[in-house]
């Protein structure tokens, strides 16, 4: 927090300086490259790890139903606040000098992202180093295939388990390392997103529009999600402390608007912070990753019904925007495939499922999307983390961490 504040007040002393944005996006660009390839070692090793841990356990049915039905619920349960926030406070979306202007590319937008399925495993499998947000997927398919088989049933396996586990502590411990000093990064990563919100412009100019998303995100992280998590667990868990202790995750999430840099912060922090096993966090965030995207779909819901209204200049009827609240939750399970952009692609998805025209109006979210995308990942950072916590629950498996050993 305190590291967001300075990023604050540097931003607006020198935010209009090329050599300040320059600094700001180079060294966020560092600080997502080296989470990203910690986040393939994580994956290689603690997800294959995690998922044999759990066979030999045989608790691998009830990790994925607990994850699933959390990643379920929360969805709906958010895309349904979404559509009272904004009946309490319907605003207009900010049209910005875009609203209509080289939209054509909409039309082959959804198809583009795809289109990504045809080449679902790369013919050098070497390039998910470079472009692991893009081969997320068969990432988890195939550690989930060898943690699956790595199952140490019989002697000649053991081995290698040991030898898998071995290296997951190791992926553990360098993701902490990380997690511990990601707050000088922090600054860096805020800095850059308040210069972009700053030069943009569009959000200044729309202050009911930014009020409606901050209530909804308030809404969801103070009472919608603790409600859940509470009934989920039989209230015997304190989810506020669950949130306090998940700031770091949501920062990380809010500025650089990437799930996947989040979830590098998320392991450890699940582990030493929320008091998971580290089987239980290894295999539930990277999966919360591809399907628990219940903030992006908020997000996406208030967006898509701002510009509806922007469009048409009347509020939309209580059954369309139930319509638009499933249709975002629906197309929020495949979002992952738009690393960095699942706002905008679940609301062109969205609308195009629907058959709403709204005049090419949506292109004007790519000028705020830095700070749409970022709300909508800080709330699925929330999610996941929570996520792991109920599954750690219902295993019976979760400990309390003191304040001392967290990080």
């Amino acid at each position: 927090m305190a590291a967001t504040a300075l990023a604050l007040a540097t931003t607006l002393l020198m935010g209009q300086s090329p050599l300040f944005v320059t600094i700001m996006s180079s060294v966020t660009v560092l600080f997502e490259q080296v989470g990203l390839c910690i986040l393939f070692l994580l994956i290689c090793f603690g997800f294959t790890s995690g998922i044999a841990s759990i066979r030999k356990d045989n608790n691998l049915k009830k990790v994925c139903g607990t994850t699933i039905v959390w990643a379920v619920v929360s969805t709906f349960a958010l895309v349904l606040l979404s559509v009272a926030v904004f009946t309490i406070l319907p605003s207009k979306f900010p049209a910005t000098s875009t609203t209509g202007n080289d939209s054509s590319f909409i039309t082959s937008y959804p198809l583009s992202k795809f289109n990504g399925f045809q080449n679902l495993f790369p013919t050098n499998p070497l390039i998910i180093l470079s472009f692991i947000q893009n081969f997320l997927l068969p990432l988890l398919l195939v550690t989930f295939v060898i943690g699956y088989f790595l199952k140490p049933d019989v002697e000649v396996i053991r081995p290698a388990y040991v030898v898998m586990n071995s290296f997951s502590e190791l992926m553990f411990r360098l993701s902490r390392a990380f997690t511990s000093v990601s707050y000088f990064f922090v600054f860096f990563a805020a800095g850059y997103f308040f210069s972009n919100i700053y030069g943009e412009g569009s959000i200044f100019v729309a202050v009911r529009f930014l009020l409606m998303l901050c209530l909804g995100c308030l809404a969801t992280i103070l009472i919608v999600i603790p409600l859940l998590f509470s009934l989920f667990t039989g209230f015997k868990t304190n989810p506020y402390q669950l949130i306090y202790r998940s700031i770091a995750s949501l920062a990380v999430g809010l500025f650089t608007g990437n799930i996947l840099l989040s979830t590098v912060l998320n392991e450890p922090i699940s582990r030493h912070n929320l008091g998971c096993q580290k089987r239980i966090g290894a295999t539930t965030i990277p999966f919360y990753a591809l399907i628990g995207r219940g903030g992006s779909a908020m997000i996406a819901t208030l967006c898509t019904l701002g510009l509806l209204y922007s469009a048409t200049g009347n509020v939309p009827e209580s059954k369309i925007m139930l319509l638009i609240a499933l249709s975002c939750s629906l197309m929020s399970f495949c979002s992952s495939i738009g690393i960095g952009e699942e706002v905008f692609l679940i609301c062109v998805l969205s609308l195009r499922a629907l058959h709403i025209n709204v005049y090419g109006s949506e292109v004007s979210l790519l000028g705020l999307l830095p700070l749409l995308n970022g709300m909508g990942v800080m709330i699925d950072n929330l999610l996941a983390g929570m996520g792991s916590c109920y599954t750690s629950e219902t295993l019976k498996v979760r400990i309390n961490t003191s304040y001392q050993d967290i990080l």
